[in-house]
């Protein structure tokens, strides 16, 4: 059949109603739920990552609690933009499952990556005694008291 003939017209806008119909969407429901109850689901998938023997994943899960936000969006905190990505792909199957037991299909979930401050390692005698001053400014009275030296 030609794509210029008349009959492939008529087909081609058939196909296309078709589609219209098709792709209409359903109205999905977006029931109510609660931080308990999130908290539970997350736990149980993590559990279920744990017997599958998925650790790295079962610890992600384990970071942090989600948070519940308004229009059933959920922020979830995680300390490196790898845990991002590695929680990002697993919650294309995470993401499903929660929707269907909460019965909410308008749930979002947003990763956010907060890097945690490094850690000042102390090595020097001198960096010790600093950061004990720093605890406790009455160190000096007892090094004077003493008589150290550093």
């Amino acid at each position: 059949m030609s794509s210029f003939s008349l009959a492939s017209i008529q087909k081609k806008k058939e196909w296309e109603e078709k589609q219209k119909t098709d792709t209409v969407e359903e109205q999905l429901p977006e029931d109510a739920f609660t931080q308990e109850q999130l908290n539970e689901l997350w736990q149980q998938y993590q559990a279920k990552k744990t017997q599958q023997r998925e650790q790295n994943l079962a610890s992600l899960f384990q970071l942090n609690s989600p948070v519940l936000l308004d229009d059933f969006r959920i922020e979830y905190t995680v300390p490196s933009p790898l845990n991002k990505v590695e929680l990002e792909r697993e919650f294309v199957h995470f993401l499903p499952y929660l929707r269907k037991c909460l019965n909410n299909y308008a749930l979002q979930i947003n990763v956010l990556v907060k890097e945690s401050e490094e850690k000042n390692y102390i090595y020097t005698p001198e960096e010790k005694y600093n950061r004990l001053r720093e605890i406790n400014p009455h160190i000096d009275d007892l090094r004077k008291e003493l008589d150290l030296d550093l």
